[in-house]
Protein backbone atom coordinates (compact mmCIF):
# COMPACT_ATOMS: atom_id res chain seq x y z
CA UNK A 1 0.00 0.00 0.00
CA UNK A 2 1.46 3.35 -0.96
CA UNK A 3 1.60 6.46 1.20
CA UNK A 4 -1.32 8.14 -0.61
CA UNK A 5 -3.62 5.21 0.17
CA UNK A 6 -2.45 5.14 3.80
CA UNK A 7 -3.23 8.84 4.20
CA UNK A 8 -6.64 8.33 2.60
CA UNK A 9 -7.41 5.42 4.89
CA UNK A 10 -6.31 7.29 8.00
CA UNK A 11 -8.29 10.35 6.94
CA UNK A 12 -11.33 8.14 6.42
CA UNK A 13 -10.75 6.64 9.85
CA UNK A 14 -10.64 10.12 11.36
CA UNK A 15 -13.90 11.07 9.68
CA UNK A 16 -15.42 7.87 11.03
CA UNK A 17 -14.44 8.84 14.54
CA UNK A 18 -15.91 12.29 14.07
CA UNK A 19 -19.08 10.84 12.57
CA UNK A 20 -19.48 8.46 15.48
CA UNK A 21 -19.07 11.31 17.93
CA UNK A 22 -21.68 13.41 16.10
CA UNK A 23 -24.23 10.64 16.40
CA UNK A 24 -24.26 10.90 20.20
CA UNK A 25 -27.10 12.84 21.83
CA UNK A 26 -26.84 16.46 22.85
CA UNK A 27 -25.75 16.75 26.42
CA UNK A 28 -24.70 19.75 28.52
CA UNK A 29 -24.96 22.34 25.73
CA UNK A 30 -27.95 22.08 23.44
CA UNK A 31 -25.69 22.66 20.41
CA UNK A 32 -23.54 19.58 21.03
CA UNK A 33 -23.86 16.57 18.78
CA UNK A 34 -24.04 18.55 15.55
CA UNK A 35 -26.99 20.73 16.56
CA UNK A 36 -25.27 23.97 15.61
CA UNK A 37 -28.56 25.55 14.63
CA UNK A 38 -29.38 25.89 18.32
CA UNK A 39 -26.47 28.21 19.11
CA UNK A 40 -27.69 31.46 20.55
CA UNK A 41 -31.36 30.44 20.40
CA UNK A 42 -33.34 30.89 23.58
CA UNK A 43 -35.24 27.64 23.93
CA UNK A 44 -38.19 27.18 26.23
CA UNK A 45 -38.07 24.35 28.72
CA UNK A 46 -40.66 22.49 26.64
CA UNK A 47 -38.51 22.87 23.51
CA UNK A 48 -35.43 21.66 25.40
CA UNK A 49 -37.35 18.59 26.53
CA UNK A 50 -38.68 17.90 23.05
CA UNK A 51 -35.26 18.35 21.44
CA UNK A 52 -33.65 16.14 24.07
CA UNK A 53 -36.22 13.42 23.33
CA UNK A 54 -35.54 13.67 19.59
CA UNK A 55 -31.78 13.46 20.15
CA UNK A 56 -32.13 10.53 22.56
CA UNK A 57 -34.29 8.60 20.10
CA UNK A 58 -31.78 9.13 17.31
CA UNK A 59 -28.88 8.17 19.55
CA UNK A 60 -30.62 4.96 20.63
CA UNK A 61 -31.39 4.10 17.01
CA UNK A 62 -27.87 4.86 15.79
CA UNK A 63 -25.90 3.39 18.69
CA UNK A 64 -25.59 -0.09 17.10
CA UNK A 65 -24.63 1.49 13.77
CA UNK A 66 -21.91 3.63 15.37
CA UNK A 67 -20.62 0.60 17.26
CA UNK A 68 -20.45 -1.30 13.98
CA UNK A 69 -18.62 1.66 12.41
CA UNK A 70 -16.06 1.56 15.22
CA UNK A 71 -15.57 -2.17 14.68
CA UNK A 72 -14.98 -1.68 10.95
CA UNK A 73 -12.72 1.27 11.69
CA UNK A 74 -10.61 -0.82 14.07
CA UNK A 75 -10.39 -3.59 11.49
CA UNK A 76 -9.14 -1.14 8.83
CA UNK A 77 -6.59 0.37 11.20
CA UNK A 78 -5.51 -3.08 12.34
CA UNK A 79 -4.97 -4.15 8.74
CA UNK A 80 -3.09 -0.94 7.91
CA UNK A 81 -0.81 -1.14 10.92
CA UNK A 82 -0.35 -4.90 10.87
CA UNK A 83 2.78 -6.63 9.67
CA UNK A 84 1.08 -8.38 6.72
CA UNK A 85 0.92 -6.74 3.31
CA UNK A 86 -2.41 -5.14 2.55
CA UNK A 87 -3.83 -3.83 -0.70
CA UNK A 88 -6.53 -1.41 -1.62
CA UNK A 89 -8.54 -4.32 -3.03
CA UNK A 90 -8.40 -6.09 0.33
CA UNK A 91 -9.61 -3.00 2.18
CA UNK A 92 -12.26 -2.02 -0.39
CA UNK A 93 -15.08 -4.12 1.16
CA UNK A 94 -14.39 -2.65 4.59
CA UNK A 95 -14.24 0.88 3.23
CA UNK A 96 -17.52 0.30 1.37
CA UNK A 97 -19.13 -1.04 4.55
CA UNK A 98 -17.86 1.98 6.45
CA UNK A 99 -19.30 4.34 3.81
CA UNK A 100 -22.68 2.62 3.99
CA UNK A 101 -22.75 2.89 7.77
CA UNK A 102 -21.69 6.54 7.63
CA UNK A 103 -24.48 7.21 5.13
CA UNK A 104 -26.98 5.76 7.62
CA UNK A 105 -25.64 7.99 10.39
CA UNK A 106 -25.64 11.05 8.12
CA UNK A 107 -29.24 10.37 7.08
CA UNK A 108 -30.25 10.04 10.74
CA UNK A 109 -28.45 13.30 11.56
CA UNK A 110 -30.30 15.10 8.78
CA UNK A 111 -33.62 13.66 9.91
CA UNK A 112 -32.88 14.74 13.47
CA UNK A 113 -31.92 18.24 12.38
CA UNK A 114 -35.16 18.54 10.41
CA UNK A 115 -37.19 17.34 13.39
CA UNK A 116 -35.46 19.84 15.67
CA UNK A 117 -35.94 22.60 13.12
CA UNK A 118 -39.66 21.81 13.30
CA UNK A 119 -39.60 22.56 17.04
CA UNK A 120 -38.23 26.08 16.55
CA UNK A 121 -40.32 29.16 15.97
CA UNK A 122 -39.73 31.41 12.93
CA UNK A 123 -38.10 33.99 15.23
CA UNK A 124 -35.77 31.36 16.66
CA UNK A 125 -34.83 30.19 13.16
CA UNK A 126 -34.06 33.78 12.16
CA UNK A 127 -31.91 34.26 15.26
CA UNK A 128 -30.10 30.98 14.56
CA UNK A 129 -29.38 32.15 11.00
CA UNK A 130 -27.99 35.46 12.26
CA UNK A 131 -25.78 33.73 14.84
CA UNK A 132 -24.54 31.31 12.18
CA UNK A 133 -23.64 34.17 9.82
CA UNK A 134 -21.80 36.00 12.61
CA UNK A 135 -19.87 32.89 13.62
CA UNK A 136 -18.95 32.20 9.99
CA UNK A 137 -17.63 35.74 9.61
CA UNK A 138 -15.57 35.36 12.78
CA UNK A 139 -14.19 32.05 11.55
CA UNK A 140 -13.18 33.66 8.26
CA UNK A 141 -11.42 36.44 10.17
CA UNK A 142 -9.64 33.87 12.32
CA UNK A 143 -8.45 31.97 9.27
CA UNK A 144 -7.29 35.20 7.65
CA UNK A 145 -5.21 36.07 10.72
CA UNK A 146 -3.77 32.56 10.92
CA UNK A 147 -2.96 32.45 7.21
CA UNK A 148 -1.40 35.92 7.18
CA UNK A 149 1.35 34.57 9.44
CA UNK A 150 2.25 31.87 6.87
CA UNK A 151 3.78 34.29 4.37
CA UNK A 152 7.51 35.03 4.83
Amino acid sequence: MNFKHLVLALTTAGMLTAGAARAQPAQEGWHRGGMEMLRGVDLTDAQKTQIHQIAQATWAQMKPVTQQMRTVHEQIIGDLLGSANVTQEQLAPLVQQEEQLRAQVDAARLSTALQIRGVLTPAQLAKAATVHQQLSALHEQEQSVINSGDTP
